[in-house]
């Protein structure tokens, strides 16, 4: 085995959520892709980088992506988030000072989508005003992925909203495009996206620009205080 197996069990458990049955599909897809990869999965990431990894995906043929494209291909992007989340590097980095090691240590809570989730879901005003959750109170599949948040707007549209702890990985506009497009698609309502991240990159918040049915939105923390 030359994948995180028990990382991504924990990511999985605290940022995708779902049942055993779940994990293990999704287990059972990565297994078979690091199998068809010379060196393995994790290999191929820490050579070529997650962007080349996801490239590679979507032309591929081989093991599970010739008979389900669209299961691997999302199994792996999950997996590949997981690596790009993962806070361990910067942990072990000499470089850092007391103060930023301890503020990665300390964030490692927040970066926890679930929380994130959980806390927007609770206020979706503090996002935008007038905004209603429209999925029940729990994440909906479409035919490209599991949306975070499906709300609704005082126009009578639909906002998916997609977040990201921390930085704001590569693929995270295409992904959360393709959900607004499917939903369209499917209520045929006016439907826009909310991508919220801890800081996004040069390059995206320019793509961004391009696109008028797509916000981007950073997130902070505040404390709050109680008698002990």
């Amino acid at each position: 085995m030359s994948w995180d197996r028990e990382g991504f069990r924990t990511y999985f458990t605290n940022v995708i959520g779902g049942n055993a049955n779940s994990l293990n599909t999704y287990s059972s897809y990565i297994g078979r892709i690091d199998r068809i990869i010379d060196g393995g999965l994790d290999e191929r990431i820490r050579v070529q980088g997650t962007d080349a990894v996801r490239m590679w995906a979507r032309t591929t043929n081989e093991g599970p992506f010739e008979s389900y494209p669209s299961n691997a291909r999302s199994t792996l992007g999950a997996y590949l988030n997981f690596i790009e989340a993962d806070p361990v590097d910067e942990l072990a980095d000499e470089s850092l000072s007391i103060d930023e090691i301890e503020s990665v240590a300390t964030g490692r809570v927040f970066k926890l989508e679930c929380d994130m989730q959980a806390a927007i879901r609770a206020d979706m005003s503090a996002l935008e005003p007038g905004l209603l959750v429209a999925d029940g109170g729990s994440e909906i599949t479409t035919v490209v992925g599991r949306l975070d948040i499906l709300a609704a707007d005082p126009a009578g549209g639909l906002v998916i909203i997609e977040l990201k702890a921390g930085a704001c990985p590569s693929g995270a506009i295409e992904q959360v495009l393709g959900y607004a497009q499917a939903i369209a698609e499917d209520r045929t309502v006016p439907t826009r996206a909310i991508l919220i991240a801890g800081s996004f990159s040069d390059r995206q918040r320019a793509a961004a620009r391009r696109i008028p049915d797509l916000q981007l939105k950073t997130y902070t923390f505040a404390l709050r205080f109680a008698d002990a």
